[in-house]
């Protein structure tokens, strides 16, 4: 089957489903990850800041992708990655890198329909897109450009945002109210080997350190270490059609 994630930037894929594109990928099903606002200043943990400024976002973009195709090529050929080069929300809204979270997206944002239109593109048999845990309005953003066909007939998932989830409120209820908001029926669904906790984590910090622009050795570990919450795996929350579609997707 054809699997696709919406990845608002790049890592956000990588950080909160490596065992999971694991799994779909030993199953034999293809990923994309659609990365969405891949143009980008933030590289905190970087040489940027010796840049020109006026070269900032090339240079900083063009890091951020070869940080993505590192994580890629740990899969070879069966993961894809489709750039959509929108701008990330300091560039596109003209704000400061710690005023991302708490806006509302704006329903007449061209990226809503960019997004839309880019999955469609690919025809997927399932859909995965972030919970939008800790507010941040790319998250958001990405989420509402999809989120209205989840209560359809296609497989759909929602990931949960790391390391933005250990920091929201308790999970289960901000996906409860997600629920209700958008008329949706979604389970917990866990994917990964529960046996292997160990190598669970050492896969995942070795997906981390990938990014190691825009993250330190303490995010890297606790990147690493959340799946502990679940033994070693990664939880997502699926409506029934991708339920149905269970165990091929749970593999």
């Amino acid at each position: 089957m054809k699997i696709v994630v919406v990845s608002p930037h790049r890592d956000d894929a990588a950080f909160a489903l490596t065992l999971a594109v694991d799994a779909w990928i030993a199953a034999g099903h293809k990923v994309s990850v659609v990365n969405c606002f891949s143009r980008s200043e933030y590289a905190p943990y970087s040489d940027a800041d010796s840049v020109h400024a006026n070269d900032r976002m090339s240079f900083v973009t063009a890091l951020r992708g070869r940080e993505d195709e590192s994580w890629r090529r740990q899969y070879g050929s069966a993961l894809t990655l489709v750039d959509l080069n929108m701008k990330d929300a300091p560039l596109r809204l003209h704000i400061g890198a710690d005023e991302v979270r708490g806006l509302s997206v704006n329903v007449n944002d061209k990226a809503l329909v960019k997004i839309q239109k880019a999955v469609e593109r690919i025809a997927p048999a399932a859909v995965v897109l972030p919970l939008g845990l800790g507010g941040h309005i790319d998250h958001l953003t990405a989420r509402q450009s999809l989120i209205a066909a989840a209560a359809g007939t296609t497989a759909w998932a929602f990931y949960e945002d790391v390391p933005a989830a250990p920091l929201a409120e308790p999970i289960e209820e901000f996906v409860a109210g997600l629920a209700r908001e958008f008329s949706l029926d979604l389970r917990p669904v866990l994917i990964g080997q529960a046996s292997d906790e160990a190598a669970a984590i050492t896969r995942r910090r070795r997906a981390a350190f990938c990014y190691d622009s825009q993250v330190d050795d303490a995010e890297v570990e606790a990147i690493a270490q959340f799946c502990k919450v679940y033994g070693g795996r990664e939880r997502l929350w699926a409506n029934q059609a991708w339920l149905d579609l269970s165990p091929s997707l749970e593999a």
